[in-house]
């Protein structure tokens, strides 16, 4: 496990750089355990990140918040367009992959050596689709339930004691079990049939239309529109291509939007619900302790304290830095010094003194 804050370890470390593997990939029990990750990407920033090869190891990509990005793999492009919380791709060992985030977003990776692939797959007695399936198309997909696993492991994180780490093998195991399941579930989705799904282009125009307007008070007639279809088609097929409502998706960026204004920004949560085109105070008070289990204000001072301990470890480290320097400094200045003084000679053993002075 990596390091969080001083004094601190976590469950699912910060990665150095996208999908690259926790310091505890290089540890002796890797083949026993799923290693978790996390990468984030914050406003106004717009980055490519790629990753060559990994080499002994699944990647299991899971977005914990909708995202736009453009994402490749050995070179096919899989997605160019929103994708949705909940959205999964899985990379297999070796591949080479990229992506370019235009939004803010959170992902957690999970990392699974083949043999422990295996192992899950014997022990389940042929229950579950082959291990070599798993990573048989890297197309991108959404499950629910491992979208709710994950953000579980992710408000798990702190809890980097036996009792957590035993939580998050069991999160991760059952996010294993839920994706050799799935795989057969998607075959026979598949082969059955399904309703009509938006098109790329009518989706990103109805997400682009929602991020535009969302202190804005906009309804199902107003998104469906903005797609070029009726409110019961749009609806329809919105959910069948995200697994979520109209609705929902709006509430959950209106939410999301709002937890960013209340870390950045000084303004009251009136002017934060205003805002994210809630109608009064009560109602996003209630709203958002629902969806985060904190009143806002509550969160707001929670997130602002972690980022100030974070801010006092930096500085810490800073000055522990250049304390160390300024001595290093210091010691080279007097070899100097002692280099060119000599004991007989006055005149040069007083420019000496008065460097060791400064």
């Amino acid at each position: 496990m990596l390091a969080g804050r001083a004094g601190e370890t976590l469950l699912v470390p910060v990665e150095d750089r996208w999908r690259s593997l926790p310091q505890a990939a290089h540890g002796a029990a890797v083949a026993e355990r799923i290693l978790a990750a996390s990468w984030s990407q914050d406003a106004g920033e717009s980055r490519e990140a790629s990753c060559s090869r990994i080499d002994g190891y699944y990647t299991v990509g899971i977005a914990l918040t909708p995202a736009t990005v453009m994402f490749q793999h050995e070179r096919e492009i899989v997605c160019d367009g929103p994708v949705l919380q909940g959205s999964i791709q899985i990379t297999a060992p070796g591949a080479s992959v990229k992506a370019c985030h235009a939004s803010p977003c959170r992902v957690m990776h999970l990392f699974i050596a083949p043999q422990l692939l295996a192992r899950r797959y014997d022990e389940a007695e042929g229950q579950l689709d082959p291990p070599e399936r798993l990573a048989q198309s890297p197309a991108i997909f959404r499950d629910v339930a491992i979208e709710r696993l994950a953000l579980a492991l992710e408000a798990a994180n702190p809890l980097a004691d036996a009792f957590g780490r035993v939580f998050a093998d069991s999160v991760c195991d059952a996010i294993l079990a839920r994706l050799l399941c799935t795989r057969t579930e998607r075959v026979s989705a598949r082969a059955s049939p399904r309703r009509a799904q938006l098109p790329k282009w009518r989706l990103r125009r109805a997400i682009d239309f929602i991020e535009a307007n969302l202190a804005s008070p906009i309804g199902l007639a107003d998104v469906a529109a903005s797609a070029g279809l009726t409110r019961m088609h749009f609806a329809a097929q919105f959910r069948s291509t995200t697994g979520y409502s109209p609705h929902a998706y709006l509430l959950q960026r209106r939410l999301e939007h709002a937890q960013t204004l209340l870390r950045d920004h000084d303004c009251s949560v009136l002017d934060v619900a205003l805002s994210c085109g809630f109608s009064s105070h009560a109602h996003f008070t209630s709203v958002f302790k629902r969806m985060t289990g904190e009143p806002p204000n509550v969160w707001r001072a929670r997130i602002r304290n972690g980022a100030s301990q974070d801010a006092i470890a930096s500085a810490a480290t800073a000055t522990a830095t250049a304390t160390a320097t300024a001595t290093a400094t210091a010691t080279a200045l007097d070899q100097i010094a002692s280099l060119h003084a000599s004991p007989s000679d006055d005149s040069r053993s007083g420019p000496a003194r008065a460097i060791r002075r400064r």
